[in-house]
C-alpha cells in the first residue's frame, strides 16, 4: 500500500526553497511569468535529483548549493547566502522526508511547475504591473522611486489578489516580497523593457 505523501511539510519545503532561489536572483527563477515551464523547474528539480542520487540529503544539497551559487546573482550572492544556509538547516532537520522516500520526491517532481508558478504568481503580476506601468520612464525604475510608488501604483492589483489571498498577512508578505525582489533586480527589468520596445519600435513604425 503506498505510503501517504507529506503535503503539510512539503508545502512548508517549497515555500522556503522558491524564497531562496528568488531571493539568489539571477536566473534561478523567472522574471515573467510568460516563460517556459523549465525555467520554472529547472533549479527545484535539481535539489530535488541530487538527493534522489545519494539518497542523502547533505550530499545532495552540498552538490546542489555549488551550482546555485554559480549561477546566483553577482550582487545577491553574499547578501543571500544565509537563505540558503537556513534551507539546509531545514532539509536536515527533515530529511526523513526525502532519503527513502521516493514517493514524496516523485510527488513533488510530477507537481513542481504549478507549485512555482502558484508562488510566483502573485509577485510577478505586481512587480510586472510595476515596469509595465512605467515603461519608458527608466528614472521610475531606481531604488528611491520603487520605495515611493510601488505600493501605490500596483494597489488595483493588490485589491484583486485579495480576493484570492484575503487581506492579511500573507498578502502583506507578497507585496514585501515583491517591492523588495523589483528592488534588487531593477537593472534586469529595465533591460528587458529596452529590449521589448525596442521590437516593437519596428512594428509600431511600419504600420504608420
Amino acid at each position: 500500500m503506498p505510503r501517504q505523501v507529506n503535503t503539510t511539510e512539503l508545502d512548508e519545503f517549497c515555500q522556503l526553497l522558491f524564497r531562496t532561489l528568488d531571493r539568489l536572483g539571477g536566473d534561478l527563477l523567472p522574471l515573467f511569468l510568460s516563460e517556459r515551464p523549465t525555467a520554472y523547474e529547472k533549479y527545484p528539480r535539481l535539489l530535488l535529483g541530487h538527493i534522489q542520487y545519494y539518497n542523502d540529503v547533505e550530499a545532495g544539497f552540498e552538490e546542489w548549493k555549488s551550482k546555485v551559487l554559480r549561477d546566483a546573482s553577482d550582487r545577491r550572492r553574499e547578501e543571500e547566502f544565509p537563505e540558503l544556509l537556513a534551507l539546509k538547516r531545514w532539509l536536515l532537520d527533515h530529511r526523513d522526508l526525502f532519503e527513502g522516500r521516493k514517493d514524496n520526491i516523485n510527488h513533488l517532481k510530477r507537481s513542481l511547475y504549478a507549485r512555482v508558478y502558484e508562488y510566483l504568481y502573485p509577485r510577478r503580476l505586481l512587480t510586472g504591473a510595476y515596469a509595465e506601468a512605467n515603461r519608458g520612464k527608466p528614472d521610475a525604475l531606481e531604488e528611491g522611486a520603487i520605495r515611493a510608488n510601488f505600493r501605490k501604483v500596483v494597489q488595483p492589483y493588490v485589491d484583486k489578489l485579495a480576493e484570492v489571498y484575503g487581506g492579511g498577512e500573507r498578502l502583506a508578505v507578497i507585496v514585501a516580497e515583491a517591492e523588495e525582489f523589483l528592488t534588487a533586480n531593477r537593472q534586469r527589468y529595465r533591460w528587458k523593457l529596452r529590449e521589448m520596445e525596442a521590437i516593437e519600435t519596428p512594428e509600431e513604425a511600419a504600420g504608420s
